[in-house]
């Protein structure tokens, strides 16, 4: 993996981090807020592979677990998102996958990322798990995540193949 491509994956989470916690808070939308870390995780994971998928996925999370304001057990969003990313390596890592089988993924394991990381923190005792409210948030964060996807993932792989171009067979022989 090129140090083009390290540094495009830590900006893209950086990004979406951002993202996550200053502008999609405040579209008051029902139910979840979109997960946009996790969908970008799983689309550099879909374009990178499972080992790269869950380092990305670690970094994210442990972004997440210290980015304020931090409520929740540490560790937490880092084992879910090192889980998410390299499932999607193994599911999507493929260049004959058709997009809609990528935002199906990706909805299927942002929302089941909610699911798991409601489970670990239930199982912990965290005390902000609210499991009434769980269903809603799943379902919600279902369609948010692949509606997202939808745009995301495309563009997460126009700039992977951009950055660092893969090399040809020509390229390596006379090298």
């Amino acid at each position: 993996m090129s140090w083009l491509r390290v540094l495009l994956g830590v900006a893209l989470i950086v990004t979406a981090l951002l993202l996550q916690l200053t502008v999609l808070p405040f579209l008051n939308l029902p139910g979840a807020v979109p997960d946009l870390v996790a969908v970008t995780v799983i689309a550099i994971a879909a374009v990178a592979g499972p080992v790269r998928g869950a380092v990305i996925g670690f970094i994210a999370g442990v972004l997440i677990d210290l980015a304020p304001p931090a409520i929740g057990l540490i560790g937490v969003s880092a084992l879910v998102l090192v889980i998410v990313g390299y499932v999607t390596g193994l599911v999507a890592f493929k260049r004959d996958r058709a997009p809609v089988v990528l935002v199906g993924v990706a909805g299927l394991l942002a929302s089941g990322s909610v699911l798991v990381s409601a489970a670990v923190a239930g199982i912990v005792g965290d005390p902000h798990v609210s499991w009434d409210r769980v269903p809603v948030v799943v379902v919600t964060e279902l369609v948010y995540s692949m509606m997202l996807a939808a745009f995301v993932v495309p563009a997460v792989a126009w700039l992977w193949i951009r950055v660092a171009p893969p090399t040809t067979r020509y390229d390596t022989v006379r090298s």
